[in-house]
């Protein structure tokens, strides 16, 4: 059986899931690869490592997390509750959206990673 030639993993650049395509391997280290994202062609490294084995499970506590609000701002890192969708999740980056409003990527435990918008400023 021959290797993949894609994973399937969030990018650090774009924050979307995606099909990762295999640049090539790491001189001297071990099971690390180049990927490049085949959304916006943004090249990273990975750890292949113990891939297709388990893949790390990240348990969320509720009362640690914060009540997501889009009026809130929040830091990348934090755990977040989405009364909404009653799901929680972690905040994995920031941007500023194409309006100049702010924006947060969120890896969902149930919805996977969403972008929610962050510091709206509601007009009195």
């Amino acid at each position: 059986m021959s290797k993949s030639k894609y994973v399937t993993q969030a990018c650090t650049s774009c924050g979307r899931e995606s099909k990762m395509e295999i640049i090539g391997a790491v001189v001297g280290a071990e099971n690390k690869v180049w990927f490049r994202c085949t959304r916006c062609h943004h090249s990273m490294m990975l750890d292949m490592a113990g891939k297709g084995k388990q893949d790390n499970v990240i348990i969320y506590n509720r009362e640690e997390c914060v009540d997501y609000s889009p009026e809130k701002i929040f830091e990348i890192g934090v755990s977040i509750y989405h009364t909404d969708w009653d799901d929680m999740g972690k905040v994995t980056s920031k941007e500023k959206t194409s309006s100049g409003g702010n924006a947060i990527w969120v890896h969902f435990e149930k919805n996977g990673i969403k972008k929610l918008i962050e510091n709206l400023q509601l007009a009195d």
